[in-house]
């Protein structure tokens, strides 16, 4: 961990410069496969609770978005859109929601994250938080669309706009502090390994 990188964010995993690839040695320990899936049950589940009754201006962070982006940054498109299908699910089922709308809208959030990740050699904490900001309005453009389409719910577009600012805004805050945390939980390779 550097000076100019106090989170840990920035280091880079082992690259192998002749075939592009980098190694997956330590990203499959049981640590770095269990704490995110933890974490991503922890959040749909505090996302989930804070809509009841913690609505800010219409709006509560999307922390299950925060951890499918963490999770796509750090192991790739299949891991994202597994992610994203899951919490997807989850929240459909907890909600009593149509099955597999919010699926419709997270996996290729997270699939897309995962392959800017994997085209990208190293991903900076600013960089994660561009691609948290456009997962996020892309998430709800994705919600809009399925209640307009699948819900068959018209949208209240003065009132939706308002709550997306506070959600995009409520989203990134807590994303500038979850992501660097959530990477180092996953286990960022030290610097200056062989």
């Amino acid at each position: 961990m550097s000076a100019a990188d106090p989170f840990g964010y920035d280091d880079p995993d082992e690259f192998d410069e002749i075939t592009g690839e980098t190694p997956l040695g330590d990203r499959r320990s049981a640590g770095a496969v269990i704490i995110p899936i933890v974490a991503l049950l922890i959040a749909v589940y505090l996302e989930i609770a804070l809509s009841i009754d913690a609505r800010v201006l219409g709006a509560v962070p999307d922390l299950a978005l925060i951890v499918i982006v963490a999770i796509a940054l750090r192991f790739g498109p299949v891991s994202g859109a597994l992610a994203g299908f899951a919490a997807g699910l989850l929240i459909d089922v907890s909600v009593q929601g149509p099955l597999g709308a919010s699926a419709l809208v997270l996996t290729p959030i997270g699939w897309a994250a995962g392959l800017w990740a994997d085209r990208c050699r190293r991903v900076s904490l600013g960089m994660a938080i561009g691609v948290l900001f456009v997962a996020t309005v892309v998430a709800l453009l994705g919600d809009a669309i399925v209640t307009v389409t699948i819900e068959n719910q018209d949208v209240a577009w003065g009132t939706f706009a308002v709550r997306a600012l506070a959600q995009i805004a409520f989203t990134l805050l807590i994303g500038i502090a979850l992501l660097p945390l959530l990477r180092r939980c996953t286990g960022v390779p030290e610097r200056g390994r062989a």
